[in-house]
């Protein structure tokens, strides 16, 4: 199965018809004895809601406030009963708000802005839902070869937040990152070692979930990544801000949504030690300082 479209070069990656599908097995497979499974296996039902959603509306232009109401009635059929009555109930006021406050509360979503003690506040991860889908068929329709294509903190195709990093292996066999577009999903090249945020490439620390007594393996350049875990976070002493790294030199299966939100432990120590979450997960929206 291929989860991207063939672009005009390899610094640029749009998601293809199985994006959302390939998420929900992934996150299914995560689910499996995770302390969050129940969590990780709604977000699984979700994102196969997703891919109904894009099969259907494929062929459709949908970058207005209408089509995004579309999008989250559609969302709400295809989840029917695994959808949380308070989802449900929060999502009925969402789609009664007029036009104009619902594109507002869209668009301040798309920049990672959101109320998270609102009474609409179980609705925010549906509303992120259809906004990804609204983004990827949107892309889709977009001239590809004129899309820019430099080392940006945000995406060049539509102008989303990043997620996560996802490491791949390169032509040369060495390990290539692309950072992974919150909303439409595409994949723009970024340096390894470099903040998405600020571009700084000094002071980058890596953190992982694996034990701290562990001894730290003798570097081998041929297989610098031997050793690392398939969920690992960038952290910047410059600015402070942290990004996730997920490996599929590790994991081939590795999704930069799913291991995002089966490795939220990271954040959390992350948060601790001082440092801020770059871009957002549609999927897990949590209170804002």
């Amino acid at each position: 199965m291929t989860q991207f479209l063939d672009t005009a070069g390899p610094t640029l990656r749009l998601a293809g018809m199985t994006v959302f599908s390939r998420r929900a097995e992934r996150l299914t497979t995560l689910a499996a004895d995770h302390p969050m499974r129940d969590f990780l296996l709604f977000c699984a039902a979700l994102a196969r809601a997703q891919h109904a959603c894009l099969a259907t509306r494929v062929e459709h232009a949908v970058a207005d406030s209408a089509s995004l109401r579309q999008l989250l009635t559609l969302l709400q059929r295809h989840l029917d009963v695994e959808l949380p009555p308070d989802s449900h109930g929060a999502l009925l006021c969402l789609l009664a708000l007029d036009d104009a406050v619902l594109q507002a509360l869209a668009d301040a979503l798309r920049h990672g802005r959101y109320d998270a003690h609102s009474p609409l506040a179980a609705a925010w991860p549906l509303l992120g839902a259809a906004l990804q889908v609204q983004a990827t068929i949107v892309v889709r329709q977009q001239d590809v070869a004129a899309l820019p294509t430099g080392e940006s903190a945000c995406c060049p195709a539509c102008g989303g937040l990043p997620v996560a990093s996802v490491l791949r292996r390169g032509d040369s066999g060495h390990a290539v990152r692309h950072v992974c577009c919150s909303l439409c999903a595409s994949e723009w090249h970024v340096s390894r070692v470099k903040c998405v945020a600020c571009g700084n490439t000094r002071q980058l620390q890596y953190r992982s979930l694996a034990s701290r007594d562990a001894a730290a393996p003798q570097p081998d350049r041929k297989q610098p990544h031997a050793h690392r875990g398939t969920q690992e976070l960038e952290c910047c002493d410059s600015c402070h801000g942290a990004l996730k790294v997920v490996s599929r030199l590790q994991d081939g299966n590795a999704d930069a949504f799913a291991d995002d939100v089966a490795s939220l432990a990271l954040d959390l120590l992350a948060g601790d030690a001082g440092y801020g979450r770059i871009g957002f997960n549609p999927y897990f929206l949590p209170a804002q300082d």
